[in-house]
């Protein structure tokens, strides 16, 4: 009787490992680049177990600039690229197939930080700013929020090119520039420095695809299945994000030496930004057009980088 009884249990055991197993094999393994913390929000969705709800096992992978995150998803090194806008433009512009097919935020992520003197944007007259290179997305969104303070960029300032935010940061907080955007995740630490936060972009009426979702056209033509489901389980994982404070803060105190209530204003300010809803829009790509430098580029439909399909398709077939 107890020997019948130990053989029940091994087979149980048995036959317990081996679901899980072919459970696990059943995850379909997709990897995304990204540039670290603009997809913070999907790493919290993996660690939270809401992508292998949706049968997939992904590896988010860090790359070092926006150019090498879109040169990845060409090479076909990942499936999906969480990225800003600009050089996926760029890239269709060159001819391409590449879509947009979600978009995280579509307003300028930044924040407009300077010296304590300088108060309201025409005190930026006659100043220099730091930006990270000339074509990137804070370089367009500095000229774009100039223009919309009444200023000229190519008169009225001067911009320095200086590498990214914590470069930028470095060179604000030893004077050696008088303005720089800035992410708002830095407001807390900017403010300790004694610097100002003159503006909020998120605050001015322009469409503009800050982050994205992109992915090769003809990944959506071979294996829209594929896709689609993938995007359920992206749009869940944004609404995990914005509903689970307890599982973001803990997971943004592994980088930062700030406290968990500087944490909390972080968050409720990275939460109002986020769209529930990350349906692109042919506005939030036009403002980047414009800053193209020819004029056959400028001439891009930008219903050509969106494919807006899948928050229509609901089976994503």
């Amino acid at each position: 009787m107890f020997r019948r009884l130990r053989l029940l249990v091994i087979s149980m055991i048995l036959v317990t490992g081996g679901s899980v197993h072919v459970a696990a094999q059943q995850l379909t393994k997709i990897r995304v680049a990204n540039i670290g913390g603009t997809s913070d929000h999907m790493q919290v969705a993996i660690n939270g177990g809401i992508y292998k709800k949706h049968g997939f096992d992904v590896e988010n992978i860090q790359v070092g600039s926006s150019a090498t995150v879109v040169q990845s998803l060409i090479a076909g090194e990942v499936s999906f690229a969480h990225v800003g806008a600009v050089p996926v433009v760029a890239a269709v512009a060159s001819g391409i197939d590449l879509k947009i097919i979600a978009v995280f935020m579509n307003r300028f992520n930044y924040v407009m930080v300077t010296l304590p003197n300088l108060q309201k944007p025409q005190d930026l007259k006659g100043k220099t700013l730091a930006i990270s290179r000339f074509g990137s997305g804070d370089e367009i969104a500095t000229r774009e929020a100039l223009r919309r303070w009444g200023l000229d960029p190519d008169k009225d300032v001067r911009m320095l090119q200086v590498g990214l935010t914590m470069a930028r940061l470095a060179a604000l907080q030893g004077r050696h520039v008088q303005a720089s955007l800035l992410s708002p995740p830095q407001i807390v630490e900017v403010q300790r420095m004694g610097l100002n936060v003159m503006a909020d972009l998120s605050d001015l009426d322009v469409e503009y695809a800050h982050y994205t979702l992109a992915t090769k056209g003809s990944l959506i033509a071979e294996n829209r299945p594929l896709v689609g489901r993938f995007m359920k389980a992206y749009i869940d994982g944004i609404k995990f994000h914005r509903s689970h404070p307890e599982a973001v803060i803990p997971y943004l105190r592994k980088f930062s030496r700030q406290n968990d209530a500087e944490l909390k204003i972080i968050y409720e300010n990275l939460r109002n930004r986020i769209r529930e809803e990350p349906v692109p829009t042919p506005g939030g790509l036009q403002t980047i057009i414009r800053s193209l430098g020819a004029d056959k580029e400028k001439q891009l439909d930008p219903t050509r980088v969106i494919d807006t399909s899948f928050f229509s398709d609901s089976t994503g077939k």
